[in-house]
């Protein structure tokens, strides 16, 4: 017999949310190079992040990454990116309907004056240790921030939620 799940608040969907934010350390970043190659290249990578209390990703990485120079060449886009935290295949019940979250993001790059740029890269040294402390103090590393714009969570096979303006879920038909 299935299991009955209680209904689903606003506030509760926020909170796993949250949660599966916070149980991960890398994202999959989806960008495109530079709209003046000639054709435009989809690109798969990866990357540590911490976020901020307002659902902001962070990311430190080096200029010398095509995955830097192609979010540095939509940086005055609304969206050109998209993020991708999925549930890990050993602990999924089913490979079919793996948790995931996705959003499409605009990005920013923070530059070393910025008043959030010291904060960012403790946080990231915190979580992530000494390496931050060396990457942050060479020159071709730059802060990255992704601001969600829209995205989906999904918990399972007929549990997809919209989220508008990267934070409030709305049920869509499964």
């Amino acid at each position: 017999m299935p299991r009955k799940e209680k209904a689903l608040t606003e506030e509760k969907i926020l909170e796993e949310i949250k949660e599966f934010c916070q149980q991960h350390k890398t994202l999959i970043l989806a960008t495109q190079s530079p709209t003046e190659a000639e054709p435009s290249q989809p690109l798969a990578s990866y990357a540590p992040f911490i976020q901020d209390g307002l659902g902001n990703f962070y990311l430190l990485l080096s200029a010398l990454a095509n995955h830097s120079r192609n979010l540095a060449s939509h940086e005055s886009e609304r969206s050109r990116l998209s993020i991708l935290l999925i549930e890990d295949e050993k602990t999924s019940r089913n490979l079919f309907a793996r948790k995931r979250l996705s959003y499409s993001c605009s990005v920013s790059i923070l530059p070393r004056e910025h008043p959030q740029w010291q904060k960012r890269v403790d946080q990231l040294q915190e979580r992530f240790g000494k390496t931050i402390e060396v990457l942050s103090s060479l020159g071709d590393f730059s802060l990255y921030c992704l601001t969600p714009i829209e995205g989906q969570y999904v918990r399972g096979f007929g549990q997809a939620y919209e989220l508008k303006d990267g934070r409030y879920p709305v049920l869509r038909n499964g």
